[in-house]
């Protein structure tokens, strides 16, 4: 019995997960969980009792109200995330394109937590939320602290294709890495000069809110 609860738990945080990191049909939750559909069913029937998700009126799964809560009042516990924001604002507003905040997730994956998107039509938009391999991104090296003395890290076509990342570390008060900021953008709006010019908005960015969070040393660059 304790096997098979605990094995209850962990198909049903699996296909949380699964609706948290964008949300699906049935079908395509089932499948992305590893689930069959009668058991995908079964338990979103749970979730939705606990508003944990939600199906919309095309039958589509959403993250509910009471998950919103939670996910809400951990953020609120961090002060990374509240600081990043006006950084977040001012690189999306100072480059064009859209400014991310991302953090560890564990020792293979990094998480974007927040997003400012950009102002062009064509974006790289939608990650918030989303969950990225660490090796070889941008965001990843920066959060392992493989930067150069330019304090940024540039990437083509690591987390999309045609996608170009520029990455820089931020610390916290007891010098250990907190997260990183990042600029995403379409490869074809990114010459050399922008990549550095974005490269030290992002690293005087991430300064000032090392800074911000009192880490020792920090200073804009």
């Amino acid at each position: 019995m304790a096997e098979s609860g605990t094995r209850a738990v962990e198909r049903a945080l699996t296909l949380l997960g699964a609706v948290a990191e964008g949300g699906g049909t049935l079908s395509e939750l089932a499948r992305a969980a590893g689930l069959s559909p009668s058991t995908a069913s079964r338990l979103l029937g749970t979730l939705a009792n606990r508003e944990l998700v939600r199906r919309d009126e095309h039958g589509r799964y959403h993250a509910g109200t009471r998950l919103r809560q939670l996910a809400a009042a951990t953020l609120r516990e961090d002060p990374l995330y509240e600081l990043a924001g006006p950084h977040l604002e001012a690189l999306a507003e100072e480059t064009g394109e859209t400014a991310n905040l991302a953090i560890a997730a564990d020792e293979d994956h990094i998480v974007y937590l927040r997003q400012v998107v950009s102002r062009h039509l064509v974006q790289s938009a939608g990650w918030a939320g989303r969950t990225v391999p660490r090796r070889g991104t941008a965001v990843g090296d920066a959060l392992s602290g493989a930067v150069d003395g330019s304090g940024y890290v540039a990437r083509m076509g690591a987390v999309e294709p045609d996608v170009t990342s520029i990455a820089s570390p931020v610390y916290r008060a007891d010098g250990q890495l907190a997260g990183a900021l990042s600029v995403l953008a379409p490869s074809y709006r990114v010459s050399r000069r922008r990549v550095e010019t974005y490269g030290r908005a992002v690293a005087g960015h991430a300064a000032e809110l090392s800074r911000s969070l009192g880490a020792p040393g920090a200073a804009a660059a």
